[in-house]
Formats: structure tokens, C-alpha cells, sequence
């Protein structure tokens, strides 16, 4: 059965009782990855941190914020330990996902004979703001644990989240290694994907994230206040 990591905050008691509570009523065993609040690291890390960040997704004129910084090495937390257990795939999500039997379905009967272990496979979660603008093939379809996955065309700048996602260990060691020269922000798909880093993005749509409460909209509401401040690169 394909492992299961949630990315969450240790002091989240609420959130971690509720998705515990939902993964069990279907009767998955998961793991939980102790995410690192973005707030507590030292300005020191953050600096260091800051210096390592180069292009993608800062080429939006402000550096990277202390909530991705965050959101990014909790992420990686996940892809060391499915390296640490030689797991070949794994399912990630954060802790305010919606699921349903459907997620069932797909973790019982998942298969990854036909995937491509460099591309990246997105459950759900996009926000509807992006919706409209991400462009799915209409022929490049993948069904994985009965659940169809659409190949997306040059439409990595407007996926966003890291809330519900497949990852093989390909990909995470490719990550890990990159990770220790670069910061490249956890979402940040487009440079990912213009970097050859990962090779294509395929999308679902059975999984879904309440934005009003979701870790993606508090880095939301922090990326929209350090553009509005325009917090330097190198400040």
C-alpha cells in the first residue's frame, strides 16, 4: 500500500486530531512529519537561507518569506525519510486536506507501473483563482489507483501548493540534492519544471484544501504582504 506522510505542526493539535480521525474512518496508517514553523526560525538561518535563493520564484521582485522557508524544509523533511526507508512512491499531504472514499480508492489499488518517477503527480488543491488558467491535455491521460491524472501544459505558473502530492524517491533524492545548493521554494513548480529538475506535472482533481484555512493561504497572505513591502533579496 502506497505510505502516507502529513506535514504538520506539532502544536495543530485540532488539525491533526481531525485529518487522524478522517485517515482512520478509511482505514489508512499514515505518518506524521513535524513541520518547522517558518515564525521561530533565528534571522540568522533566514539570511543564510535567503542567500542560497536564487531565481524562480524570486524573480517576483521580494525574497523569500520565513513561512515558505518553513513550509520548503518540512517538505523536505518528508522526501529524506522516504530515501531513509527505501520507499519507491509516497503520498504527501498537509493536514487540512479534504479526503473522501475516493482517496480510498486511489491509496488501496495504487499502482506505479506506468509512472514516471522524474514527474510530479498533484492530487487536487488548486485554488480557483488558477483553475481557469491551467491547460490539461486532453490525450495525455494517466489512471493511477482509478483516479485520472491530466499531463498540464505550460501551466506550472499557475499550480500552486504543496498540500496534496505523489513523490517518488527519484525525485526526492533530486530534490535532497538540490536543496543543498539551492532554496528553491517548496511550489515553486516553474522553475522546477523549466530547470529539468522535475519533467512534467500531471493533475487530479479528487483531493481538495479549504484555502480559507490552509497553510497555503497563511503563505499567501505572507507573499502578498512582502510584495506590497517589496522585502529585498538581499536585504
Amino acid at each position: 500500500m502506497l505510505h502516507i506522510y502529513i506535514i504538520s505542526l506539532k502544536q495543530d493539535i485540532e488539525r491533526r486530531q481531525a485529518i487522524s480521525k478522517s485517515l482512520e474512518n478509511l482505514g489508512l496508517k499514515f505518518i506524521f512529519i513535524d513541520a518547522i514553523y517558518g515564525r521561530e526560525l533565528s534571522e540568522d538561518f533566514i539570511k543564510i537561507t535567503r542567500d542560497k535563493s536564487r531565481g524562480g520564484i524570486l524573480n517576483r521582485g521580494f525574497s523569500v518569506t520565513p513561512g515558505e522557508i518553513g513550509c520548503t524544509l518540512s517538505h523536505l523533511k518528508a522526501y529524506q525519510d522516504i530515501l531513509d526507508k527505501n520507499i519507491d512512491w509516497a503520498c504527501i499531504l498537509e493536514d487540512d486536506v479534504i479526503l473522501d472514499e475516493r482517496f480510498e480508492t486511489f491509496i488501496r489499488t495504487f499502482q506505479a507501473t506506468e509512472l514516471d518517477p522524474t514527474s510530479l503527480y498533484i492530487l487536487g488543491g488548486q485554488i480557483d483563482v488558477s483553475k481557469d488558467k491551467i491547460v490539461k491535455s486532453i490525450k495525455n491521460i494517466t489512471v493511477v489507483g482509478g483516479q485520472k491524472f491530466s499531463k498540464t501544459i505550460k501551466s506550472e505558473g499557475f499550480i500552486y501548493g504543496t498540500c496534496c502530492y505523489l513523490m517518488s524517491s527519484c525525485l526526492a533524492e533530486k530534490l535532497i540534492t538540490l536543496s543543498q545548493v539551492n532554496f528553491i521554494v517548496a511550489d515553486d513548480w516553474q522553475y522546477l519544471v523549466g530547470n529539468d529538475v522535475i519533467q512534467k506535472i500531471y493533475l487530479s482533481e479528487f483531493v481538495d484544501h479549504p484555502s480559507g484555512l490552509s497553510n497555503k493561504s497563511r503563505l499567501k497572505k505572507e507573499r502578498e504582504l512582502a510584495a506590497l513591502n517589496k522585502v529585498s533579496i538581499n536585504p
